[in-house]
């Protein structure tokens, strides 16, 4: 029987830069979102506060957004690190995530098992990869005590040196053999490295492995603003009876996201372009509704 249930939209609080959350929590309560997607800072945020601000405004916090690497020099956050210490470190940040979702009242945590940003591996493919393996297995050890979801991100090959595809994150995820360690999809990424399709992408992995999704269209604006087939994207999560939510990640045209992280998107612009793509995706989301 497919899912009828509305799927939840939300916005990943990263792209709103420098601003308070107190302002951002405001923004995105009169755009309309369902709720964030919060950074993982657990050294930034009081999760107690932090859930208190959404659910007086009538929100949620639907994931942890891990950041590998941190803001920081030298903050690498890395799960794949040659390093044993490095390691542990990557593994100890999880873990306060853990904690962060758990008092914000997240489901998942999101990681990604190299840098961002870094193409590059670090001694071979192979090593790296069973580095991140044991990383996620101590990681998952605690997250399942929790009962927080760890969501593996796949990156595309021009930004990350590991885990590219949905293919390889649940290669990842069933190496590592727990059941609080799944994955996630973005759709930018996602038009690079799925050859089949997203939709496609998503039906392969199913309701089992598939448990979160970044969303912006292909010229990474907010959808709408493009030519994904996003009709065909909820579709497929209907089909799979998908349980997590959609996360917004859009950047106005000519931005990247370090524009982003460090607050040079106008105010206005990107509220418009969010107002707009929470609207567009609501009205797709109607249509395929109609049809099930």
């Amino acid at each position: 029987m497919l899912m009828t249930r509305e799927i939840g939209i939300y916005v990943n609080n990263w792209i709103f830069g420098n601003a308070s959350l107190t302002d951002v929590i405001s923004r995105v309560s009169k755009i309309g979102f369902d709720g964030i997607e919060l950074v993982g800072e657990p050294a930034v945020y009081n999760g107690a506060e932090v859930r208190k601000l959404v659910e007086d405004n009538g929100l949620e916090v639907i994931s942890i957004c891990g950041m590998h690497p941190g803001p920081e020099p030298g903050d690498l956050r890395l799960l794949s690190h040659p390093d044993v210490a490095e390691r542990e470190k990557a593994i100890d940040y999880v873990k306060a995530c853990v904690d962060l979702a758990v008092e914000t009242g997240a489901r998942s945590v999101l990681v990604v098992p190299s840098l961002v940003g870094q193409p590059e591996v670090l001694t071979s493919k192979e090593e790296d990869i069973q580095r991140a393996i044991e990383s996620l297995q101590k990681a998952a050890v605690y997250a399942e005590e929790h009962k927080i979801i760890l969501t593996i991100e796949p990156i595309n090959r021009y930004e990350v040196g590991l885990i590219n595809s949905v293919d390889d994150a649940i290669a990842m995820a069933k190496a590592v053999d727990n059941p609080y360690v799944r994955i996630m999809g973005d759709t930018f990424h996602m038009q690079i490295e799925e050859g089949d399709g997203i939709p496609n992408a998503i039906r392969r992995a199913g309701s089992y492995w598939f448990q979160h999704l970044h969303v912006a269209d292909n010229t990474r604006q907010a959808p709408g603003l493009g030519n994904m087939p996003w009709r065909e994207i909820i579709r497929a999560l209907h089909d799979i009876d998908y349980e997590g939510g959609i996360s917004c990640e859009p950047l106005p045209k000519g931005k990247a996201p370090y524009d982003a992280r460090s607050g040079n998107i106008p105010k206005e612009q990107l509220d418009r372009d969010l107002k707009l793509g929470l609207e567009f995706l609501r009205r797709e989301q109607e249509i395929v509704l109609g049809m099930l």
